[in-house]
């Protein structure tokens, strides 16, 4: 549609300060910082390729090598406090 009437109005996102077509912010943001926000239900398509944060975890002890020395939360001795 082209003409003086297809032009909507440019208002500037708070969070990024981008101007973005009025009639498609939400909740005042534009889409892009309204989905980061969490106030629509999708995410934003980052353009993320290759492994992520969660790739890069070593892999979780196997279950028969915690005797539970190398963890003092778990067990049930405490040491005297030295303060």
């Amino acid at each position: 549609m082209t003409g003086p009437g297809s032009h909507a109005e440019m208002r500037r996102c708070p969070r990024c300060g981008h101007l973005t077509r009025a009639d498609r912010m939400v909740k005042g943001f534009g889409r892009d910082c309204a989905t980061q926000l969490g106030l629509t239900g999708r995410a934003v398509d980052v353009g993320h390729v290759g492994p992520d944060l969660l790739d890069l975890l070593p892999d979780p002890e196997p279950a028969d090598e915690c005797d539970g020395w190398d963890r003092p939360g778990d067990t049930t001795y405490h040491p005297r406090n030295a303060f």
